[in-house]
């Protein structure tokens, strides 16, 4: 059956791991304790090899006959886990010695093997019991009957048993030790990512309030911190989209509704001549809200889209500038707030797109304009300082908070809710901020509650 959930990938890949790496050990601690054993008795049934080999030549050089001489090795061989078979110049068994005198047939080969000089060590069985076999001729053994010596022993699959048996034994503890440790920690582990999930679909579903509980500082704790930013930053964009939602449903309904109750009243014939320029004019300003606003609305959908792009070209900066001045001048005038020009008296040019310059510098004017207080003034200032032209726009007016300094150039963002009968959608001083970022040019804001804002815009001239 497929795993599904985190808990089961989890649990089974741990139970993968526990398995293989138990399995990896005692295949590899049994291989070196095989290794090793095999060594340690192969050198034991040598160093008795050569012991009974000595005993033969005493027991020849005594005149010992050959009852004597296998009562003489019986007694002083050892343990019952080894046996001793000695073998003629013909290949044929002489007498054994250990397993009570009862011989192991063995492959005559092996003999024959022994004979020629080769020593031959290698496993087999007796009785379905694995034994251990050394066989290697008698040195010196001219004068002898006995020329082959071939030891047998018993003891390596009973130590192996002595060692496999208990190891086994504590994997099939430590194994449901663990299944039960896996089980509780893949639970711990798992229980907050569910969590995160159910929290995200909350999220997915519009709902930014649920918040993801954190109680550990790891990378689960992380994961929890970055989604209950994910939500404030999502909660925060959303009010904002409603926000901007309701502006742009005012800003374009008002001079509609201006627009059409004029038509209206001049169809009627309810505005005499002599006021009807007065209406047009009116109707006039309007319109060119809706275009300005539908103009921003397009702006941010090609850069949202990629596809916002610049012409550049070399052209005289201050006329640009003086041509924008004075197409806002009614809005100047209709807020009762001067505007002021500081300029070289030699003319700045530049390369840059003009139709970008001049909408990033009347989102600025209209910006002073707005938050400035009948009467004051708005200085514009055009400089080349350091091979880079310098545009700064000043105002006088309410300032802008420290809090919202940072978030101006979001999109939608709108500051001071009590400054609503403002206009705007919150998404000038965003496209204002691409702009420049495309021309490779850097603006800088400084504000202060109550005594107004002044936008700083330096564009090298290596990069426009």
């Amino acid at each position: 059956m497929k795993a599904r959930t985190i808990f089961a990938k989890m649990f089974f890949s741990f139970m993968l791991i526990t398995f293989i790496s138990f399995g990896l050990s005692s295949l590899l601690s049994a291989t070196i304790f095989k290794s090793n054993l095999r060594d340690f008795i192969r050198a034991g049934s040598e160093q008795m090899q050569d012991h009974i080999i000595e005993r033969i030549k005493y027991g020849y050089g005594k005149g010992w006959d050959r009852e004597t001489l296998v009562d003489s090795l019986e007694w002083g061989m050892g343990g019952p886990e080894r046996s001793y078979q000695l073998y003629g110049a013909d290949g044929q068994l002489l007498y054994s010695l250990g397993n009570r005198g009862k011989p192991i047939p063995l492959d005559p080969q092996v003999v024959q093997d022994a004979l020629s000089g080769k020593r031959v060590s290698e496993e087999t069985s007796s009785d379905h019991t694995k034994v251990l076999l050394t066989a290697k001729s008698i040195p010196n053994a001219e004068s002898m009957d006995e020329k082959v010596i071939v030891s047998l022993s018993f003891e390596f699959e009973r130590d192996v048993n002595r060692f496999v048996q208990p190891y086994f034994l504590s994997m099939l503890i430590t194994i449901p030790l663990a299944v039960a440790i896996y089980f509780v920690l893949g639970r711990r582990l798992a229980r907050p990512l569910k969590a995160m999930s159910q929290t995200a679909l909350q999220y997915a579903k519009g709902d930014f309030s649920r918040k993801v509980e954190v109680n550990t500082e790891d990378e689960i704790g992380q994961l929890g911190k970055t989604l209950n930013y994910m939500a404030e930053e999502l909660g925060s964009l959303e009010t904002q989209r409603r926000e901007f939602l309701a502006n742009v449903s005012h800003d374009l309904r008002a001079p509609l509704t201006s627009i059409n109750g004029f038509l209206t009243a001049l169809q009627d014939g309810a505005i005499p001549p002599a006021r009807q320029r007065h209406y047009f004019d009116m109707m006039k300003e309007s319109s060119d809200r809706m275009m300005k606003l539908v103009g921003d609305l397009l702006d941010m959908a090609r850069i949202e889209a990629g596809q916002f792009r610049l012409e550049k070209v070399r052209f005289n900066l201050s006329e640009q500038t003086r041509k924008t001045i004075a197409r806002m001048e009614p809005m100047f005038a209709a807020q009762r707030v001067s505007v002021s020009l500081n300029s070289p008296a030699e003319d700045i040019f530049t390369v840059a797109d003009p139709d970008r310059l001049d909408q990033v510098l009347a989102n600025l004017l209209q910006n002073a304009i707005f938050y400035s207080p009948a009467g004051r003034e708005v200085e514009v200032t055009l400089a080349e300082r350091n091979d880079a032209t310098v545009i700064v726009v000043r105002d006088h007016g309410v300032g802008i908070s420290q809090e919202d300094l940072n978030r101006i150039w979001d999109r939608f963002f709108k500051g001071d809710k009590a400054r609503s009968r403002k206009l705007g959608t919150g998404i000038g001083l965003s496209i204002v901020k691409h702009i420049l970022d495309l021309h490779d040019a850097r603006i800088e804001v400084e504000s202060e509650l109550g005594q107004g804002t002044t936008f700083t815009i330096t564009m090298a001239v290596s990069s426009v």
